[in-house]
């Protein structure tokens, strides 16, 4: 349930809008990168519309469109299309973006009375990421420990957010992020302060 340095994809570029807060960048560099960011997401829409579109489409493609719908506050198109996305998420056991992204819209849908929405099914939708970032780099293991522990502070789970929140500053001791063999190193100015901030707030609760 938003970066990166160097999107390369439509894909790359919505999961950098969706994974690591915006609030953790300087804000000369955020007001630059949020105009690119918003950029990309035009284009990735276009193209996820159009590969869903075709009779048989890359499942990817449900994701990325399942989550600019949620960016725009469309939450009862958004969680067909992630349900559909984390669904493959869960078989290929790749990546969280999706599985949190679920999350995300089933907490929003259930604040919003959408009939197909529900906390039990937010957290459901926690567990699987939590259960997926078991393999995934350091870095991706936190950025996931970390958005679903700020979902379990919103769900009002304090002790599954604190026990997230924590994992997650301790896999991200400071701004660079380990992306793993093939994503290298990435360095997000503020990042390990913003997560212990997140923490200590969490904390307070």
């Amino acid at each position: 349930m938003v970066g990166e340095t160097k999107p390369k994809t439509p894909r790359s570029n919505l999961v950098a809008w969706l994974a690591v807060p915006l609030l953790a960048l300087p804000l000369g560099l955020a007001l630059g990168r949020f105009a690119l960011i918003r950029l990309d997401q035009r284009r990735a829409e276009s193209l996820a519309e159009d590969e869903l579109a075709k009779p048989q489409p890359r499942p990817q493609a449900y994701g990325v469109l399942g989550g600019i719908r949620l960016e725009q506050g469309r939450v009862a198109e958004a969680l067909p299309l992630l349900q559909a996305a984390a669904g493959w998420e869960a078989a290929q056991g790749r990546d969280t973006r999706d599985s949190l992204g679920l999350a995300q819209a089933q907490i929003l849908g259930a604040a919003q009375g959408l009939s197909n929405a529900s906390k039990a099914a937010a957290g459901a939708a926690l567990a699987q990421a939590e259960r997926l970032a078991g393999p995934l780099s350091p870095g991706k293991r936190a950025q996931t420990y970390f958005s679903a522990g700020m979902f379990w502070r919103q769900l009002g789970q304090k002790d599954k957010a604190l026990q997230d929140l924590r994992l997650a500053v301790s896999l991200q001791p400071d701004d660079w992020v380990d992306l793993g063999p093939e994503g290298g190193r990435e360095k997000t100015q503020g990042l390990a302060g913003y997560y212990q901030k997140m923490l200590a707030a969490a904390e307070q609760d």
